[in-house]
C-alpha cells in the first residue's frame, strides 16, 4: 500500500502549545491524492489510538487532521512515524 500511495507527507503541517500542556497538530493535505493521504493516515492514527479528528475544508479540496493534544517529547515521533 505505501508504494501505491506514495509518501504521506502534507501540503501543510502546523504545530502549537495547548493550555493543558503537550501541542496540537495540524496536518493538511489538498486534492484526490490529499484526500487518500489524509484517509490512510487517519486509520493509522486509529489504530494507534492517538486522539484525532478529520476535517474537509470549505472548498471541499482539502483535509486536515487535528491531532493531540500531544506530549512534547512525542510530536517528533508522530511526525516521523505518520508524516514520511
Amino acid at each position: 500500500m505505501e508504494r501505491a500511495l506514495g509518501a504521506t507527507r502534507p501540503d501543510r503541517l502546523t504545530i502549537w502549545p495547548v493550555e493543558a500542556g503537550g501541542f496540537g497538530v495540524d496536518v493538511e493535505w489538498r486534492g484526490a491524492a490529499g484526500n487518500r493521504r489524509a484517509t490512510v493516515v487517519r486509520g493509522l492514527l486509529e489504530e494507534a489510538l492517538i486522539k484525532h479528528r478529520l476535517r474537509q475544508g470549505v472548498d471541499g479540496r482539502s483535509w486536515t487532521l487535528r491531532v493531540g493534544p500531544v506530549p512534547g517529547d512525542q510530536v517528533m515521533r508522530l511526525i516521523d512515524e505518520f508524516l514520511w
